[in-house]
């Protein structure tokens, strides 16, 4: 007859399924059930990839003959970002470390329903529109440019929240791209000047791959290469799916004959110059629902992205783009490290929204599209922009946690 697993090793899996559905990349989610379970008496070799988790125990003061522990295998979805989860989680590990929490009482919390979406759906929508119209503004867009990215952002969010889990899983990306293409073309036929290429980029946004490559490049800097790759790919197929649809939603304009102005127009009224900063507020609120921030924890994210975008911009100015982006993803790393300290809570708090709009997967879109869209043989100089972009923010997160190390592996 089949024994069960020991309570420890069952706490230690389950808390690697979590990680993993909290979207914890692989370094942190491997160095924090090594120590972990180092604190449960037991040896871990553990590897993580997007799709599975293995994981090897034995207790450390028997060798490899006695009382062994079948390998664990954990089948996974690739997880996304819940800034919430993994702030509960890392506060759960801390208890186990430090010796305020038994095991027992560990894994009963463990057990409790995890709690996906802390705001309502209609929130989540709301939040999709304000960020598309809100990163239009920090396009310098148009008021009615914005208008439209927010309608598109709106529809996007709607399309994933009512699509079954195999249509989000194989190309509704694609579909997403066709949709707002068709209707931002739509909308040009009646408003003048609002740059139909940025809107549906904005309206895009929150599909856009951006972090996904930059954990990527991440894990392969810390030489998880497999996991590295693997997310790498999925973000380039990513790019691929969205840049499709954005040319099927052009052909289908242009049948309809909507690439040309329609014979009514009405002129566009453009925002002020310092209304980006508001729009940066915006953003940043949108996206603290949309990464599942806790409440009491969205001064936290609103302040990263402030600190970030504010620090990019001083360095565009006086060392170029990518030492910009090198020193705000610098600093986002020390702040987010030194609050860590402060505040027990995971620098991931900080780190996400402080480079969620600095991160390249905008002009990674940008670059695949123009291919598509324009046949360009020669790509190279967007391609390398992005290459540069995605190690300087990585560099400058690495450099981060090597000035001030982080506290714990979140």
């Amino acid at each position: 007859m089949t024994q069960p697993l020991p309570l420890d090793v069952r706490f230690l899996k389950r808390f690697a399924r979590r990680l993993h559905q909290a979207g914890v990349p692989a370094h942190q989610l491997e160095g924090m059930i090594r120590v972990l379970s180092g604190k449960l008496g037991y040896q871990c070799d553990i590897w993580s990839s997007p799709t599975a988790v293995f994981m090897s125990l034995r207790q450390q003061d028997d060798d490899d003959d006695n009382q062994p522990v079948p390998m664990q295998l954990i089948r996974l979805q690739p997880g996304s970002t819940n800034l919430a989860d993994t702030a509960e989680l890392y506060r759960l590990a801390e208890k186990v470390l430090e010796g305020e929490l038994s095991l027992v009482e560990a894994d009963q919390r463990l057990r409790l329903p995890r709690v996906s979406d802390l705001f309502p759906p209609w929130l989540k929508l709301l939040s999709a529109a304000l960020v598309s119209g809100a990163f239009a503004m920090m396009l310098a867009a148009s008021w009615q440019g914005g208008i439209v990215a927010a309608l598109a952002g709106f529809l996007v969010a709607v399309l994933y929240a009512n699509a079954g889990k195999a249509l989000r899983a194989g190309g509704m990306e694609a579909i997403a791209a066709v949709l707002v293409t068709v209707m931002t073309y739509a909308f040009n036929q009646v408003l003048t000047s609002i740059e139909p290429a940025s809107i549906i980029m904005s309206g895009l946004i929150v599909l856009m791959p951006g972090l996904s490559l930059t954990i990527a490049v991440t894990e392969l800097s810390t030489d998880h290469l497999t996991s590295g790759s693997a997310r790498l790919a999925g973000a380039l197929i990513t790019l691929l799916k969205l840049a499709l649809g954005v040319l099927i939603g052009t052909v289908i304009s242009d049948w309809l004959n909507w690439d040309a102005k329609g014979s009514v127009s009405l002129a566009a009224s453009m925002p002020p110059d310092w209304i980006q900063w508001p729009a940066l507020l915006v953003a940043a609120l949108g996206f603290a629902v949309i990464f599942n921030v806790r409440r009491r924890d969205f001064h936290l994210a609103v302040m990263a992205a402030v600190a970030g975008y504010g620090v990019s911009r001083l360095g565009v100015m006086i060392g170029g783009t990518e030492f910009g982006v090198m020193l705000a993803a610098l600093v986002v790393g020390v702040l987010g490290n030194l609050l860590g300290r402060a505040l027990r809570r995971p620098a991931s708090l900080i780190r996400v929204p402080g480079i969620i709009l600095l991160v390249p997967g905008a002009l990674g879109y940008r670059t695949v599209t123009n291919v598509l869209l324009n046949g360009t043989p020669n790509p190279q100089e967007t391609a390398l922009l992005v290459a540069m972009l995605v190690v300087s923010l990585v560099g400058g997160l690495l450099i981060g946690n090597t000035i001030v190390p982080p506290r714990r592996y979140l």
